[in-house]
């Protein structure tokens, strides 16, 4: 039985191993639907207790930044905005999903031309990771310019036994609140069988179980030595599940 949605996944994780920096074809790897102040973009997200990856297409508003192509907000910023509670949405996404064993640059065309999906709700509060299929954040630029703080490595384990480190700002509190999302940069997951390289992800503060800084002189006698991280102690399922 094909499953095209994995291929597709498959495929840009080869095109992230591969170092690669920009995608020749956008239409037929992210960009969906065009309107005036918005645009669809595919992305992935991993929901609790789902043991596979949804590909769904957002509405995202558009902005307009120099030398960013279909600019928007980050992953992070976007999952991370307060649902207004007062509405019928309240904490749901619309989503547009590609029908079953359908090749996804078709799904991203039918968009463009026009032909209507049924839009399902997502519940926002269930999405553990978030990426999207572009070779840099949409915002990295603005978010360069304005990081308080600058990139810090980590190792992060979930609360299913994913061990991975990455990069990050330090979350800083907006209005009082923490954003629910982190973005992590450059991550890269250790499991048993060896180190896999990741697309940016965007990963929910409450599925980050443990977390620690890592420097130059503390690497080799704290985070090696820590059975939370270590890779023989982890989870053997892929943060970003393919099957």
């Amino acid at each position: 039985m094909k499953q095209p949605h994995f291929d597709h996944v498959k495929e840009h994780l080869e095109r992230v191993r591969d170092g690669y920096s920009f995608i020749p074809d956008p239409e037929s790897i992210y960009l969906g639907k065009q309107e005036k102040e918005h645009f669809w973009e595919l992305v992935g997200l991993r929901l609790q207790g789902c043991p596979v990856i949804v590909l769904a297409a957002l509405r995202f508003k558009r902005k307009q930044r120099m030398g960013v192509p279909d600019a928007r907000q980050s992953l992070a910023s976007y999952l991370s905005a307060s649902p207004d509670l007062g509405s019928p949405e309240g904490h749901r996404l619309t989503a547009l999903l590609p029908n079953k064993d359908q090749e996804i640059p078709a799904f991203l065309a039918g968009l463009r031309a026009g032909r209507e999906f049924a839009p399902v709700n997502i519940d926002r509060l269930r999405v553990e990771i978030a990426f999207d299929f572009r070779a840099d954040n949409p915002s990295a630029v603005r978010e360069r310019k304005e990081a308080a703080a600058p990139l810090r490595s980590h190792y992060y384990r979930t609360v299913s036994g994913h061990v991975f480190r990455g990069e990050a700002h330090a979350v800083t509190s907006v209005g009082g609140a923490s954003p629910r999302f982190l973005a992590i940069r450059s991550p890269e997951q250790l499991l048993p069988q060896g180190v896999i390289a990741l697309p940016t992800v965007f990963v929910a503060q409450k599925f980050i179980a443990l977390q620690v800084d890592v420097t130059e002189e503390s690497a080799r006698l704290a985070v090696r030595n820590w059975i939370p991280f270590l890779s023989g102690a982890a989870s053997r399922e892929g943060l970003l599940p393919v099957r």
